[in-house]
């Protein structure tokens, strides 16, 4: 798989102003799989040029302990093996320091072993839990996962709108497949029992989801779900108000959120819902306010993915700058002890018995327009206990003892 022809670029636009003792020093590289062609793309080109962007402020200040960083990318196009690949070049042909191995979270899935046998520190942002549960503790998430965004939404569906015949729609993928399931498990956890009346599944890439909403209309719904990323959201969206009318109230996740989504659907979203991290336009807070600005100053849009890629970048230079080193478990080490630093998604504080750090989630309602600056927060959603009933298994990256000895660090059981 070769690089395209503008990495070399990136690497030496960032590598410009080394001086003095910083540039005898290797650089601090950062290995990037993500999607810059394809229709993942639609989220992992933003997610580079925030990487990157990130970078280039890191490297005004100095970089990170006094070495500048380099951001090396391939293209993994959303696709699975293409993503193992370019984590396998990554690794062991530029030896990157630092790993975020995919651009969806079946890419993160198939590739994240490569750098965990090749002892390379990683982060990641896809949402779905396998990747993150089966790491050993060798890699970190970037965002909430879908076990609180997700689920904060089918609780607002059913406790708040009191929605009771709520349909799902989602792509026939690894995410669309771990979404619906998150979505389903958390709706029908009510108190009155509540079940998921009807769901249909379409393929990656279909833009025609006439035959899937004809069924869906059958059942009555007065809520569907649609989980469909990329440039496929906006036709499966307006499909919906058409086939289902504007009395069915649509929910989403963060795919809402993006400028671009919008400008497709325009008034069409009014009265729609979707789940999001914190790291929102909406969201007050200094830290978020800082770098949503900056970012939608840089490429005149901000869209939530970049925020992802600023949470990553800046707690991986905070865990290195700790460690005082790059190698993988002495940095994961120091990101297993990270508690309350501020990130665009709230306080990052690590729970070794999840592998979670950040447990906020919001559902938003969408305006009319193309603009969800003009959006609204009506539900926000947070625990503190662990997410999931697996729990990260430390022995064999980190050694037989260290689960009890970071358990008790943070004061869990």
């Amino acid at each position: 798989m070769k690089p395209f022809s503008f990495v070399a670029a990136a690497l030496t636009a960032l590598s410009i102003g080394l001086s003095g003792n910083a540039s005898a020093q290797e650089p601090i590289r950062f290995g990037v799989s993500t999607a810059v062609s394809g229709d993942a793309a639609s989220y992992g080109k933003p997610f580079l040029d925030a990487i990157q962007f990130v970078a280039e402020e890191f490297n005004k200040t100095g970089g990170i302990m006094g070495r500048q960083v380099q951001v090396i990318y391939y293209d993994d196009r959303g696709v699975p093996d293409q993503g193992l690949q370019a984590a396998k070049k990554l690794v062991f042909d530029d030896k990157v320091h630092v790993l975020q191995p995919g651009s969806t979270s079946g890419v993160i899935l198939t590739a994240m072993p490569v750098g965990k046998d090749g002892k390379v520190a990683m982060w990641g942002y896809g949402l779905a839990k396998q990747w993150l549960v089966e790491s050993e503790g060798a890699i970190f998430r970037s965002a909430p996962p879908d076990q609180v965004m997700v689920s904060g939404l089918a609780s607002f569906a059913r406790d708040q709108r009191k929605l009771r015949r709520v349909g799902i729609l989602h792509i026939d993928n690894f995410y669309g497949e771990s979404t619906r399931d998150v979505f389903k498990v958390a709706y029908e956890s009510g108190g009155d029992k509540p079940k998921i009346a009807a769901v249909a599944s379409a393929a990656e890439g279909t833009r025609d989801f006439s035959s899937q909403l004809l069924t869906l209309s059958r059942s009555k719904l007065d809520g569907l779900v649609i989980i469909v990323t990329g440039s496929n959201f906006g036709p499966a969206f307006r499909q919906a108000r058409q086939f289902l009318g504007k009395d069915v109230t649509l929910m989403a996740d963060t795919q809402m959120a993006d400028p671009k989504t919008r400008a497709e659907i325009q008034e069409l979203a009014i009265g729609a819902y979707y789940s999001s991290s914190p790291m929102t336009p909406l969201n007050p807070d200094p830290v978020s306010r800082r770098w949503v600005d900056a970012l939608r100053a840089r490429f005149g849009i901000y869209q939530e993915i970049m925020g992802r890629a600023v949470v990553g970048m800046t707690v991986m230079k905070e865990a290195i700058e700790r460690a005082k080193s790059t190698d993988s478990v002495a940095v994961m080490k120091a990101v297993h002890t990270i508690r309350d630093f501020p990130t665009p998604a709230g306080m990052f504080t690590f729970d070794p018995r999840d592998g979670e750090a950040l447990k906020t989630g919001v559902v938003i309602e969408a305006s009319g327009g193309s603009d969800p600056t003009k959006d609204k927060v009506v539900f926000s959603t947070r625990t503190n206990d662990p997410i999931y009933k697996e729990r990260i298994d430390y022995k064999r990256i980190f050694g037989a003892a260290y689960r009890d000895e970071i358990y008790k660090f943070h004061k869990v059981n």
